[in-house]
């Protein structure tokens, strides 16, 4: 890696002294790579759009050279795209611009657009510029990152690598947008309250432990965000939720974060069905929003989350799967 490193950054110096940058400090695009396919969708194969003038920029995740001809593979945010670079088209910036790129570079192009005889929609070269240079390269295009440690603590690397994950963050981004819009919509407050507290609260769970120095005071992240919401409606804030980080010191796997996210809700004059009401359709509501429908499916299975849900007491799941255990017996 050491010697990839050494040929990388000897070609950013080269850039650099051929007196371009080889660290843009900007580019605009006229499509992203969904808004390019969307636009040229028509376009037969081996035909090409004189009057088209695109400007497209993302990362490089393959190269092809086959002479005076070349094709990069280019991800952006939305999806990939493809490049063809023509000799002809490009003249003397041809080749210096594929000796100056590799996998994981960004580059920026303008042109016009092609579809290859194969059907692959493509930007026509005019002009190519080195956005950024890599200098470390990236994951083997066939083994990809199958490393789950070095997933989860490089998690860069891993949305580089599978788009999936990168669909993950942003379907979570567009849940936790919709949670948000349905409390507010329905006369709810989101109220920022203490991550430091002198006294952890609201759950039962082992807190992080810190100083204050200016104060000299011992003090804990919290573990729930429970108890300054509902002095909040103590304070007359009838309706209120926090969306917020929670800290508790415990175990660790790639399932369990001892720094995650929760949210917590309160309503005045509501009781505990309407508060079941409320989370059936917060939940349902954010599967259509983000899903396109309440079916959803998870680890091979299918998930229907279309209200309304069985309502069932603890003590009657216990009967259901120990009938011969006594539930109510318990506090005798």
């Amino acid at each position: 890696e050491s010697e990839i490193f050494r040929v990388r950054l000897d070609k950013a110096q080269a850039v650099a002294a051929g007196g371009h940058t080889p660290y843009a400090y900007s580019f605009a695009p006229t499509h992203s790579s969904a808004a390019f396919a969307e636009a040229f969708d028509s376009l037969s194969p081996g035909a090409e759009d004189a009057s088209a003038e695109v400007a497209l920029c993302g990362r490089v995740m393959t190269k092809r050279s086959f002479g005076k001809l070349a094709f990069f593979t280019v991800q952006d945010g939305e999806g990939t795209f493809q490049l063809y670079l023509d000799k002809k088209r490009l003249g003397a910036a041809f080749r210096p611009f594929l000796d100056a790129t590799d996998g994981g570079d960004f580059v920026g192009v303008k042109g016009g657009v092609k579809r290859t005889d194969k059907g692959e929609l493509s930007v026509l070269v005019a002009e190519a510029t080195l956005l950024t240079k890599a200098l470390r390269p990236l994951p083997d295009k066939w083994k990809g990152l199958a490393d789950v440690n070095k997933r989860y603590r490089q998690r860069y690397l891993d949305m580089i690598v599978n788009p999936r994950v990168r669909a993950t963050f942003a379907a979570r981004a567009r849940i936790t947008a919709y949670l948000r819009r349905y409390l507010d919509e329905r006369g709810f407050l989101e109220i920022e309250t203490p991550c430091l507290n002198a006294q952890p609260g609201g759950a039962e769970a082992k807190p992080f432990e810190t100083y204050h120095n200016a104060l000299g005071l011992d003090l804990t992240l919290r573990i729930a965000t429970e108890l300054y919401l509902k002095r909040l409606v103590i304070g007359g804030v009838e309706r209120v939720y926090e969306l917020g980080r929670i800290f508790r010191n415990e175990g660790i796997s790639t399932r369990h974060n001892p720094e995650f996210t929760s949210i917590e809700l309160y309503q005045a004059y509501a009781d505990y069905e309407d508060m079941m009401a409320l989370t059936e359709e917060l939940v349902a509501g954010a599967a259509r929003h983000v899903a396109g429908g309440t079916s959803v499916e998870y680890q091979g299975a299918s998930i229907d989350l279309a209200p309304p849900w069985r309502r069932v007491t603890m003590a009657e799941l216990v009967a259901e799967k120990l009938p011969q255990f006594d539930f109510f017996a318990l506090h005798e």
